[in-house]
């Protein structure tokens, strides 16, 4: 799972053993996205969410963070957008049609 944080308008993070950063002014768009998984296991079952956040760069380029929990995706959300006020964030259509 994703260890991002975003300091002096960069978004940091670790992709394998490289030590990667991303402007926020480099951003085009950014969303969440939330995908439930159901587990079955000998003595029952549970549900639990995966929170990703998407962010397309202006050149086209896709970045990835994955989150155990939607609340930490929303955090990050939160501190891209505190970075940057006017990206746009949220997948609606005219952001979807924008920029796919």
């Amino acid at each position: 799972m994703a260890k991002v944080t975003v300091t002096d308008g960069k978004i940091q993070y670790r992709k394998f053993l490289t030590a990667c950063e991303l402007p926020v002014t480099d951003l085009a768009w950014a969303y969440l996205q939330q995908e439930d998984v159901s587990a079955k296991m000998c003595c029952g079952s549970f549900n639990a969410e995966i929170g990703r956040v998407i962010v397309l760069e202006r050149n086209g380029k896709k970045e990835v963070f994955q989150f155990e929990s939607m609340q930490e995706a929303r955090e990050l959300l939160a501190k891209i957008q505190e970075a940057n006020p006017d990206l746009p964030i949220g997948y609606t259509d005219e952001n979807r049609k924008r920029f796919e």
